[in-house]
């Protein structure tokens, strides 16, 4: 066989094999209606494409301080959901399954439904009459994970995540080694993440104390971490308390909220500090010029004993 017929039936059988693979008759995915959330009012969007990409992910209209997945059929009740509502519309009848990744589960039922239940991996059917599969979606993270829904003649993926709760913990707070009066440079750095642990921006926190003057924190949307400064120093000790005030979910199966991080810094007079430690420096170089004295001294002594030692040994 020529190479030109290897190659026309090399061809032939590919083609061949991608009609058995996803034959015409294939049920495909219509559309899939999206609701969620916006305010109190109820938002649907129905979808034909999958979304562009994680920029795109919809959420549930409130945080679930309950632990509670929560899908209200009734619209005004919008604003008390905690999931997202898939409905997807097919050809024809047909296996649908479902797949969830980085955090966000999935069920075809809410009853008693608590945000750790739910599963990553769906399996069912659309049948002729019912040509709608419908299922719920959730998460935690307000990082995006995806829903990827495929049929036998299509696959949509979808992005959601989480809404992020009010600030609940007070985080690696960094706080000045030291300051000094007059000082209008220092800074405390901390972070705030909600029950679940997600990073929270909202601005506001203003640390309290003595000895200095606190800015109100400004939030960085590169370090994820509130800053807030220390200035017009004016003490020999400066304490610095940050404090939230956080409704406690503990009741709820979180752990207890932190809630305030303190620290009582030493503080000076620089000039002061400066007069001293000059004066330290002048003492001890005082007293190592004394060392060195006496150990010339008794150097001078020890040789002179070792030169007439000499002596009288070669007599």
């Amino acid at each position: 066989m020529s190479k030109k017929l290897i190659a026309v039936a090399a061809a032939a059988a590919l083609a061949l094999t991608g009609l058995v693979a996803t034959p015409a008759n294939a049920t495909s995915i219509t559309n899939v209606t999206i609701t969620s959330g916006n305010g109190a009012s109820q938002v649907s969007t129905v979808a034909t494409a999958s979304h562009a990409d994680s920029d795109s992910a919809v959420t549930a209209n409130t945080f679930a301080a309950a632990r509670n997945v929560v899908f209200d059929t009734g619209v005004t009740q919008a604003a008390t959901r905690t999931a997202v509502r898939f409905e997807v519309l097919t050809a024809a009848a047909g296996a649908i399954t479902v797949d969830a990744t980085a955090g966000v589960k999935v069920a075809t039922s809410l009853s008693s439904t608590k945000v750790d239940g739910g599963t990553t991996t769906l399996t069912g059917a659309t049948v002729t009459g019912a040509l709608t599969y419908t299922f719920y979606a959730w998460s935690t993270s307000t990082t995006a994970g995806s829903v990827v829904i495929k049929t036998a003649g299509s696959t949509l993926t979808f992005y959601v995540k989480g809404v992020a709760g009010e600030a609940y913990n007070i985080v690696n707070p960094t706080f000045p080694t030291s300051l000094y009066i007059g000082q209008t440079d220092g800074k405390v750095t901390f972070g705030l993440t909600d029950a679940y642990g997600n990073n929270v921006s909202a601005t506001g926190t203003t640390p309290t104390g003595f000895g200095g003057t606190f800015s109100a924190a400004t939030y960085s949307s590169t370090t994820k971490l509130h800053s807030a400064a220390v200035a017009s120093v004016t003490g020999d000790n400066v304490a610095i308390n940050l404090a939230i005030t956080p409704v406690d979910l503990s009741a709820n199966g979180f752990a207890k909220p932190v809630k305030s991080a303190f620290k009582l810094i030493s503080a000076g007079d620089l000039s002061a500090q400066n007069t001293s430690l000059t004066a330290q420096v002048a003492a001890l170089t005082a007293s190592v010029a004394a060392l060195t004295a006496d150990f010339n001294a008794l150097a001078a002594k020890y040789n002179k004993l070792v030169k007439k030692s000499k002596r009288v040994a070669t007599k």
